[in-house]
């Protein structure tokens, strides 16, 4: 097998197709399940629950259902547990009058927080991000009615992964 220096561009491109190939087909299942998911926790946030622009449940439904994860319900439980945390210790350090030192208060102690379950990085990471929204775009937006919708996008993310994601026979 020649090395891959001695390669001919149309080898090089036959190499690179071949693995592009390989790459969708591993993936298209997992990627077609959290397009429906988003989609559908949109309509539902919106039509049930008067959500303008619910754009974290779909979001919350696309992460928790991304190609490659290995256990999508750890890892929809895990981005609602961090956002509750997140909106929680936001609401607390908003007290504080000066924003910067708000917000490095607020992303540290939410993501220590976070840290203590033990459930992997998504649960931190979505407390920190959780804790900036609710900081900068006030809590109409980044609290409560976030939380609904990424209770929502989880919920959905895992039916149609349980619907949509069976194992291959």
């Amino acid at each position: 097998m020649p090395d891959q220096d001695s390669r001919t561009p149309s080898q090089g491109v036959c190499q690179l197709g071949r693995t592009l190939c390989d790459r969708w087909r591993s993936a298209w299942r997992e990627i077609a399940a959290a397009t429906i998911a988003a989609i559908v926790a949109w309509v539902v946030a919106q039509h049930l629950f008067d959500h303008p622009h619910p754009i974290f449940a779909a979001v919350i439904a696309i992460v928790a259902l991304g190609p490659g994860i290995p256990s999508h319900r750890k890892q929809a439980w895990g981005l609602v547990l961090g956002v509750a945390v997140g909106i929680l210790v936001g609401e607390v350090v908003r007290f504080i009058p000066e924003p910067a030192v708000a917000m490095g208060v607020g992303v540290f102690v939410s993501m220590m927080i976070a840290t203590s379950f033990g459930m992997g990085p998504v649960v931190p990471i979505q407390a920190g991000v959780s804790l900036l929204l609710v900081l900068t775009l006030g809590t109409q937006t980044a609290g409560y009615v976030r939380m609904i919708d990424v209770v929502i996008g989880a919920v959905v993310g895992l039916i149609c992964g349980r619907l949509l994601l069976r194992p291959k026979q």
